[in-house]
Formats: structure tokens, C-alpha cells, sequence
């Protein structure tokens, strides 16, 4: 009985083994077929096994001694990914700098003409000023955009209960947008840029100065009959700060087309 319960175990030892040896030579036998069939139909094994692991995205959690080789480049000369990115940014970039560029021209209403062949005629220091300009001028949009969205936020406040607050806050950030816009770096930039700065400047100033004026005509007694009301003064101050905003607006516009005009790249109107 015991001499059959060790032969009943040596057999299935025996089948198991077997069994191993017959996956074993079974997965040779594909292994060696694929590669037999490789080479018959001229097909790159180890640039499939790469596309696939890179599909996949399991290529980066293979140790790099377990990667198959690059096909594009089979010696291990691929360039750095990152370095790559880079390079691909930049074209990007340039390429919508590009598209810019001929919308502000559309903008404007000038001619289509190639930048590449009008950009070339710049010099090194036309260039450097073009890129000093830039960098002013998109510091002032930015000081343009943030007095404009307060305005706007507190505009809604007219002939209600918080006029009052809202004039203060719009007088604040008119005075804000005025020391801001002081504070930006002329240095290196052109003078028309410079110019519309010290117009939108000037703007700020008067049009807080206008504000100013107008809470203290709200809070003066009246005169014999006269009476100036909260309605009046408001409106009369809206219809004088929109005269002066649109000649500001205008003369922006202006210097705006000339100096996208001037170096070839985009100058957007400031956003009044």
C-alpha cells in the first residue's frame, strides 16, 4: 500500500515535470518561430517590442539595461525628452507668435506681408528695444485690465445705497492704476510706448481727481433751492470720464498699430 501511495506521487512529480518541460519548449518553439518569421518577412523585433512597451507606457518602468534599443537611434544617441519638449515648445511658440502677429496686423488694417522677410530687416538694437517695449507694454495692459475690472465690478452700484463706497472704491483704483503705471520700467522702451503710458498715467490721475470732485459736490450742502442729487452727480461724472476714456482709448489704438507695424510682433490695444 505504501509502495503504491509513493508511486502515485513519483507519477504525479513525474507529470508535473513534464508538463513544465512541454510550456517550456512550447514557448522556444514561438519565440523561435516569431523570430524565424522575423526574419523571412524582414520585420524589426526589437523596433516593435520598443513601440509597443513606448505605447503602452511601460518603456520608463523597465530598468534601462531591459529596454530594447531605440530604433531611431540604435547607438544610444536620442536626444534628452525634455530637450526635446523644449525645442517643440519653442517652435510652438514662434508659430503662434506668428499667427499674433498677422491678427493684430488684420487689427489694424495694414497689408498681409511676411513677417520673415520684414523681421530681418531689424537691427540687434531694434530688436532689443522691440523686446523692452513688449515687456512695458504688456505690464500696461495688465495695470489697464486690473482699475477696468474694478470699475466695472462697482459700476453696478450706481443710484443705490453703497454709491458712496462704490465712487471711493473707483477713485482708489484709479489711484492705484496711477502709481502702478509710474512705477513700470521706462528704461530701453520706445518712446511712443512711453508716451501712451504717460497718457493712460494722466488718465488714471484725472479721472480720480474727477471722482474726488464728485463725492465732495454729494456731500455739500445745498444753496438756497439748488441741490446737486446723488443721480446728477453720478451721470455727470460717467459722461465726462467716458470723453476722456475714449480719447485715451483711441490714442492707444494708435500707437498700438505703429509699433506692431514698426517690429513686426503684437502690441494689443491696452483694453479700455
Amino acid at each position: 500500500m505504501q509502495a503504491s501511495r509513493t508511486y502515485r506521487s513519483a507519477d504525479r512529480n513525474r507529470r508535473t515535470g513534464l508538463s513544465r518541460f512541454e510550456i517550456i519548449t512550447c514557448l522556444i518553439a514561438v519565440v523561435g518561430g516569431v523570430w524565424i518569421g522575423a526574419q523571412y518577412y524582414n520585420v524589426d523585433l526589437n523596433g516593435a517590442a520598443y513601440q509597443a512597451l513606448d505605447e503602452s507606457q511601460l518603456l520608463e518602468k523597465l530598468p534601462p539595461d531591459w529596454r530594447p534599443p531605440n530604433p531611431d537611434c540604435p547607438n544610444g544617441d536620442c536626444p534628452d525628452p525634455a530637450e526635446v519638449r523644449a525645442v517643440e515648445q519653442a517652435r510652438l511658440t514662434a508659430k503662434l507668435k506668428e499667427l499674433q502677429f498677422e491678427v493684430a496686423r488684420l487689427s489694424s488694417g495694414e497689408p498681409g506681408a511676411a513677417e520673415s522677410e520684414k523681421s530681418s530687416s531689424l537691427t540687434e538694437s531694434d530688436v532689443a528695444m522691440r523686446d523692452r517695449t513688449q515687456a512695458y507694454w504688456q505690464g500696461l495692459t495688465r495695470i489697464v485690465f486690473e482699475v477696468s475690472a474694478l470699475q466695472n465690478v462697482v459700476a453696478s452700484y450706481a443710484g443705490t445705497e453703497q454709491q458712496s463706497r462704490a465712487l471711493a472704491v473707483r477713485r482708489r483704483s484709479l489711484e492705484y492704476g496711477h502709481e502702478a503705471t509710474n512705477l513700470l520700467d521706462i528704461d530701453g522702451v520706445d518712446p511712443e510706448a512711453v508716451a501712451t503710458g504717460v497718457r493712460v498715467s494722466e488718465w488714471f490721475a484725472q479721472s480720480a481727481e474727477q471722482l474726488k470732485t464728485a463725492q465732495e459736490l454729494k456731500t455739500r450742502q445745498p444753496v438756497g433751492n439748488r441741490s446737486v442729487s446723488a443721480a446728477d452727480v453720478w451721470a455727470q461724472t460717467e459722461a465726462e470720464l467716458q470723453k476722456r476714456t475714449e480719447l485715451v482709448r483711441r490714442k492707444s489704438h494708435e500707437t498700438s498699430a505703429y509699433l506692431t507695424s514698426k517690429y513686426f510682433a503684437e502690441f494689443p490695444p491696452l483694453g479700455f
